[in-house]
């Protein structure tokens, strides 16, 4: 009897398949906002292909998928990226055993088209298995099925839905359970998710050099990683266990319905031109990060095509600060709002939308019309409680920055997943406001649990007096973890943890919230990042480039951002750099365990990138609070 899979591939074998197929990844895409999915298939550039944190992201994502498969001795690992004829047959072909293990399965049915990460065949039933990299807690869903309930993935309240936060996971294995049972009718498929268990902990350590990332050089001749493979024994495969596969047979049910319209809508649009795909869709504070808006003139641009004419004022209200927290006086989005009407200049905002709904100015609102305001008159803002906050700060100024990582397999033993790891901190000290700064830093080299360290060293710099300033509350937040680590550890160094709960509970100023709270410069925009702030000031403040000269003996260039001035380093012949913080993890990742870990010069080359950027940090809280100092105190 010829089956639905039989049938699948003679229409691709035979050269009728359609010209575009909607993938696993094209309905996820396409499930945030249908246009993404027309920029994708007519090959709009996409910016998330360039995106370091993705790709560090992606690392751990593929190190997870192979301690998943690890468990599957015999399965078939079947290669994909080519002829999806071809894959679509082989997979055909391996289906008709009775029992099988595929891994990258293809799934076809119609116009859609899946990999599955482990399909496990026995007899009439399925189990499809997709691997996720993110973390659950196994102990309290297997605790809630046993009194009855529906698990963490579900509300407790009416109508007992899948909750938002694992939505996307289970459409996607949904959108692979609606395939495979249309390929395989009659066969039980049991879905499955694979997921980081952050209930259990490392038993061994640097788990990651049990990996091997592998990489693909594509048609456009551009190499990206492709997959990982486990390497280990199978004696140290038993003492990873820090996944946990979960059967979401039940959340698939409640999805499925919702699932299938959706794919049969998209499946119908596919062919379809831009406008199609815009209609009725509401624009929102999401278009400021769509992965299709870019800056170059010579590439089509999805954010252009996509709102017109009302892409190109300037300023824009996308700039706002916080604007997707703001509604119309009934209760509706401001942006889609204003697009409707036809008008999106930052200067048409409203100002009585810019309240609470209780109908008071509270301060994102004040940041909001203070940004409006400034930004029409292109002046520069400072309210009275900054020059009072400058006043106050007297006597020892300790200005401090942590390098941090959190990768989804744990480098150390007794460590969950993403667990954290302080690995560089840098301080910039000052006798008193005004005085030159004195630099002290720290950045592990030794392959252990550093976060003992790491604290260690900072209280031997900064000692126990002297406001500490930070920008943003990411300090604080680690050395309350740190707190926690330590306890978890087993080490008993109370004294160790009095300062940090006295730096973080007494000491610490932040001096973002200045920035948010207290300052305003146009060229800041919505935006309050350290970098925004520094560079904003930096294009017209010439003593500002003085004291950068002085105090790092670079030079300085008005018309780029200062962090460009930080010399790339070559490493095995190429040129590296590290100008933000998802590069100093990949930097350090190299250092301690990449290829050349156990040569001492490629590890100072690395080490000397981790240091050059993450002192400009420290020196840059500096340089914007002497700025301030000249201008408001």
């Amino acid at each position: 009897m010829e089956t639905s899979v039989s049938r699948a591939a003679a229409i691709y074998e035979s050269g009728k398949r359609p010209s575009r197929t909607l993938s696993k990844s094209d309905f996820k895409l396409a499930r945030s906002c249908r246009a993404k999915l027309f920029f994708r298939e007519n090959g709009y550039p996409d910016s998330r292909e360039s995106n370091p944190y993705l790709s560090l992201l992606a690392q751990g994502g593929y190190m997870v998928e192979a301690l998943a498969k690890a468990k599957y001795q015999n399965a078939i690992q079947l290669d994909y990226g080519g002829n999806l004829a071809d894959d679509l047959a082989r997979t055909t072909q391996l289906l008709a055993r009775d029992e099988v293990t595929l891994f990258e399965a293809t799934l076809v049915a119609g116009r859609r088209h899946a990999r599955a990460d482990i399909l496990d065949k026995k007899g009439n039933v399925v189990r499809l298995i997709e691997v996720k990299s993110s973390l659950f807690d196994g102990a309290r869903h297997a605790e809630e099925l046993r009194e009855g309930k529906l698990g963490v993935f579900c509300s407790r309240r009416r109508p007992f839905g899948v909750l938002a936060d694992w939505r996307e996971y289970i459409e996607d294995v949904t959108y692979q359970t609606l395939i495979l049972e249309r390929m395989l009718p009659g066969v039980t498929i049991r879905p499955f998710l694979v997921l980081l268990d952050e209930t259990k902990r490392a038993v061994v350590d640097d788990i990651p050099k049990l990996f091997e990332l592998v990489r693909r050089t594509g048609r456009d001749g551009v190499t990206r990683l492709h997959t990982a493979s486990y390497t280990g024994t199978r004696e140290q495969y038993v003492d990873l266990d820090l996944v946990t596969e979960i059967d979401v047979t039940a959340e698939v049910g409640l999805l499925r319905d919702e699932v299938e319209r959706a794919a049969t809508e998209l499946e119908a649009l596919l062919d379809d031109s831009l406008p199609s795909f815009t209609a009725g869709l509401e624009r929102g504070s999401k278009c400021v990060k769509c992965e299709f808006r870019h800056d170059d003139p010579g590439a089509p641009n999805g954010f252009a095509d996509c709102w017109g004419a009302l892409a190109e004022p300037r300023p824009h209200m996308l700039e706002l600060f916080s604007v997707g927290t703001v509604k119309t006086q009934n209760r509706e989005s401001l942006v889609d709002t204003m697009f409707k009407a036809g008008t999106t200049s930052l200067f048409d905002i409203p100002q009585d939308a810019l309240v609470k709904a209780n109908g008071e100015i509270g301060e994102n609102a004040k940041r909001q019309r203070r940004q409006i305001e400034y930004t029409r008159a292109n002046t520069v803002y400072g309210a009275p409680e900054l020059t009072k906050k400058l006043q106050a700060m007297s006597g020892r100024l300790h200005f401090i920055d942590f390098e941090t990582s959190r990768l989804a397999l744990p480098y150390h033993a007794g460590m969950r997943p993403y667990g954290l790891v302080t690995f560089q901190w840098s301080s910039h000290t000052v006798p008193a406001p005004g005085d030159t700064p004195m630099h002290a830093e720290w950045l592990n080299n030794v392959d252990v649990w550093p976060n003992q360290s790491f604290a260690e060293s900072l209280r031997a710099a900064i000692g126990d007096e002297g406001s500490v300033l930070t920008w943003s509350h990411f300090e604080a937040t680690t050395l309350k973890q740190i707190v926690a680590d330590l306890k978890t550890f087993g080490r008993n160094v109370p004294e160790l943890v009095d300062w940090m709960t006295d730096v973080f509970g007494r000491r610490i100023v932040d001096l973002h919230e200045w920035a948010r709270r207290d300052y305003y410069h146009p060229g800041m925009k919505g935006r309050t990042s350290i970098k925004v702030v520094l560079d904003a000031i930096w294009q017209t403040d010439a003593t500002m480039h003085q004291q950068f000269e002085t105090w790092t003996g670079l030079r300085a260039d008005a018309s780029r951002d200062p962090y460009a001035a930080l010399p790339p380093v070559e490493i095995n012949g190429t040129m590296e750099d590290v100008h933000e913080g998802t590069g100093a993890m990949m930097a350090y990742q190299e250092m301690m365990y990449g290829a050349d870990k156990n040569d001492p010069f490629v590890r100072e080359q690395w080490a000397s990138l981790l240091r050059q950027y993450c002192r400009l940090d420290t020196l840059s809280m500096v340089l914007i609070f002497e700025h301030w100092r000249r201008l408001f105190e």
